[in-house]
């Protein structure tokens, strides 16, 4: 049977700007170009020197990932230090599925591409890859959690359910019709009581997404 690592197929790639996920605390946030390689398995990310040598980075399995939507990372509250481009989001659990109903992402990758043509791209074909597995967030923060508040819905609470409507995904993730109302959505979400920790029985503030 031929493995994931030798069946692998580059199905996207291309540089885009990476935002720290600081999954430990007190780590600065920071912004660096990476290669990305997007494939069945896996969206894995690359050192920008020579691609023959490159150095894997990071990579998040496609089976973990709860959400991609766009991000709005600069604007009134948001981060000053952002470069300019298209962000988007990638919210996923390192748990690769363990807890087959968890809606809540673990962490979130920001990512900004070039264009909007390439990150609408991006967007698609990452949820392509990911549309067969289950279950997907009914909604997410278009912005960031900079410490002491949501800078898109200025929520108090880094916990808070996302203030916008996730796109809808098919039937077989379990999601809401997408002419469902947002409250409706919301409520779902705020239900689900699975985590993605494989050693705790709830979210800790360190794995809210950011």
């Amino acid at each position: 049977m031929m493995t994931e690592r030798r069946s692998d197929f580059v199905l996207k790639s291309g540089y885009m700007v990476k935002r720290s996920q600081n999954k430990k605390r007190f780590t600065p946030v920071n912004y660096k170009t990476r290669w990305f390689e997007l494939t069945r398995f896996y969206l894995s990310y690359y050192d920008i020197g020579n691609l023959e040598k490159r150095r894997e980075r990071g990579r998040i399995s496609v089976k973990g990932v709860r959400l991609v939507e766009p991000a709005l990372l600069h604007g009134e509250g948001g981060d000053a230090a952002a470069p300019d481009g298209y962000p988007f989001q990638v919210g996923y659990c390192e748990s690769d599925g363990i807890y087959p109903g968890t809606t809540l992402p673990q962490y979130t990758l920001y990512l900004v591409a070039d264009s909007e043509k390439d990150r609408t791209e991006w967007i698609s074909s990452i949820r392509k890859v990911c549309e067969e597995y289950s279950p997907k967030s009914f909604s997410y923060h278009l912005g960031l959690w900079l410490g002491r508040k949501w800078s898109c819905c200025r929520s108090l609470n880094r916990r808070a359910i996302g203030c916008q409507a996730a796109t809808g995904w098919p039937e077989y993730n379990n999601n809401p019709s997408t002419g469902g109302s947002l409250a409706y959505r919301l409520l779902c979400y705020k239900h689900s009581t699975h985590v993605c920790n494989d050693h705790q029985g709830e979210i800790s503030g360190d794995q809210i997404p950011i």
